[in-house]
């Protein structure tokens, strides 16, 4: 049974490095087409909360999740919707593999004409002098630059996530963070006023 589960698990580590590639690949390439659609984003980041990869990734480690909407009527974003779940699908699973203990708190705000979507966590955190690594190819913002944990994924996670918010016509960032006390990233998507 425990020869199974390594290969299953390597199985899927190895699908999701192809899958990065592909993504890489075709977005450099600028062959990946954008759905300009209205979708409710809420409804979105409701779905994503309880999808199959991030649900039990909580359980295991105890985390709680939190989501805070602002009051009111929110308007719709104009964007590719399976994008966008792809984008908040891994600042979650970021947020979500840095945090031993705490919670993950999603929250949906709107700003201008754009609706940001914030994921914090209460995890290790970014060291300010590897902050710049964020967003680019093949790099995490570990404690040392020159070491790469291959368990955890690619490097290419933020990188793919900024290529698509940008192919959206938002943007993507780090809001804060400090070392053993978490980080917010955030992203946003026009709005369909």
């Amino acid at each position: 049974k425990e020869m199974v589960d390594d290969s299953y698990n390597a199985s899927v580590r190895l699908i999701k490095i192809v899958n990065d590639f592909l993504d890489v690949a075709g977005l450099e390439q600028k062959i990946i087409e954008f759905k300009k659609e209205r979708f409710d984003l809420v409804e979105l980041v409701k779905e994503t909360i309880s999808f199959q990869e991030t649900e039990p990734l909580l359980g295991a480690k105890k985390l709680s999740l939190k989501l805070n909407l602002p009051p009111g009527t929110i308007p719709p974003v104009v964007a590719d919707r399976d994008k966008a779940k792809q984008v908040l699908v891994n600042l979650m699973s970021n947020a979500i593999e840095h945090t031993k203990k705490g919670e993950i708190t999603v929250d949906v705000q709107v700003e201008d004409h754009f609706l940001k979507v914030l994921v914090s966590d209460t995890g290790s955190g970014i060291a300010p002098e590897n902050r710049a690594l964020l967003f680019r190819k093949f790099q995490q913002a570990s404690k040392s630059i020159f070491t790469r944990d291959v368990a955890r994924g690619t490097g290419l996670g933020l990188y793919i996530s900024k290529m698509l918010i940008d192919g959206m016509g938002g943007k993507i960032g780090l809001l804060r963070s400090e070392v053993d006390k978490g980080s917010t990233f955030y992203f946003t998507l026009p709005a369909a006023l």
